[in-house]
Parts: structure tokens; sequence; C-alpha cells
């Protein structure tokens, strides 16, 4: 889509917004306390009493994880066929700085769920899955070869994509909550063994589209 002066709109990807610095810093909070309840509830049930979880790790300490996850964050912005980027813990009314420019010498890849590489220079795109679309349209406009050969294999074959996600988180959480528990007795070991299954499956599910891609000179 063309505006009314000929030039093509901003594309802006993972848009720094007050209720997106906010939800990741909440996401990096509530994962610490998560985090720090089950260390509390493990020196607990190893009999440390006196556990107070709300003081195991201090709030100051809690915020700066959650303001440290907030700086990985990348805003992305493509216009006049040039990249620009902003972190999302710079200055307020900063505007993004320049990477690169865009067009037919370079390709975008899609590596991994949400990484996007620049070839054959430029960096690391994290881009999040809903995005894909729009990062492909604005590539795609300032002539960048656009390589999708993950999103044609997740297309292809869905229910497997989403089955091995799931079954990596439940992996995880599961695993988290058995050592919490405590010593490994037998049923706890056993659990223990299956959650541990369950997240290797979920990894070698998201990495198997790495072992059935085809060769890089046919990847059109």
């Amino acid at each position: 889509m063309i505006d009314s002066r000929g030039a093509d709109p901003a594309v802006r990807l993972n848009q720094r917004t007050r209720r997106g610095v906010l939800a990741w810093i909440g996401l990096g909070v509530l994962a610490v306390c998560v985090l720090e309840f089950l260390g509390a509830r493990l020196l607990i049930v190893q009999g440390f009493d006196w556990v107070d979880p709300v003081m195991l790790i201090p709030v100051p300490l809690v915020m700066a994880i959650g303001l440290g996850i907030v700086g990985t964050v990348t805003e992305w912005t493509i216009t006049d066929n040039q990249l620009r980027r902003r972190g999302w813990l710079s200055r307020p009314g900063r505007e993004p700085s320049a990477v690169g420019e865009l067009g037919p010498q370079l390709e975008i890849v899609h590596e991994t769920r949400s990484t996007w590489r620049i070839r054959p220079y430029g960096p690391a795109m994290y881009v999040a899955r809903g995005q894909a679309a729009s990062l492909v349209g604005a590539m795609g406009r300032a002539g960048v070869r656009v390589v999708d050969w993950r999103g044609d294999w997740e297309r292809r074959h869905r229910l497997l994509d989403r089955l091995g996600l799931l079954i990596g988180l439940a992996g995880g959480v599961g695993l988290l909550v058995t050592v919490a528990q405590g010593p490994l007795r037998a049923v706890g070991f056993a659990a223990y063994c299956m959650f541990w299954g369950a997240l290797m499956l979920g990894f070698a599910i998201d990495y198997l589209p790495w072992r059935m891609r085809r060769n890089p000179a046919q990847v059109g």
C-alpha cells in the first residue's frame, strides 16, 4: 500500500508501547516469582522451615530482572527501504537508529520460531509470530529476497509444530514442580524422567525442520 506521497508507509515490529513494556515487565516478574516460590518450597522440604518465599529474592532484584528482560526487546522499523532499530529501554522520544539499506543485494531467512536473519550481513531479528506477515510484506516491498523455509514447514505441519511447543512447555513446568517437591523417591523419579523426556521431545520437534530442510540451493 502506497501513501499519497508515493512512499511506502513505515512498518514497525515489536513496537514499543507503554502497555507492551509493562506486559514484559510483568511476565519477567511473574517468572521470577514462580522460581522464587519453587526455590522456597524446595528449601522448606529440606528442613529450612524459616524460609519466607517473599524475602527469598528482594523486590528490587525482581524489578531489575524484569527490566533486564525488557531490555532484550528491540523495536524494528522498515521505511524508505531502510532498516532502523530502537531498544525498549532507550531514552523516551529517541528516534530509531539506522541499521542499513535494504534491497535485492540482501535476503532474510526465517531460522527459528521467532528469529529472522539478514544475509549476507546484518542482525538477527526476533519478531513475534503474529507479525511475520508484516515483516515479509515490508521486506518484499524493499526488494529483499525472503526465504521462509521455517514458516513453510510450520504451515505444512501445523499440528506437529503446536504439539511440540505444548509438550516442551509441559515438560519444563513439570520438571520445576517435581524438583520442588524434594528428594526424588520412586514415584518422583519416574515423574522426573517423564517430564525430562517430554522436554527433550519438545526440543526435538522444534528443531525437526532443520533436519527435514532441503538443500539451501533448492529453497526458493
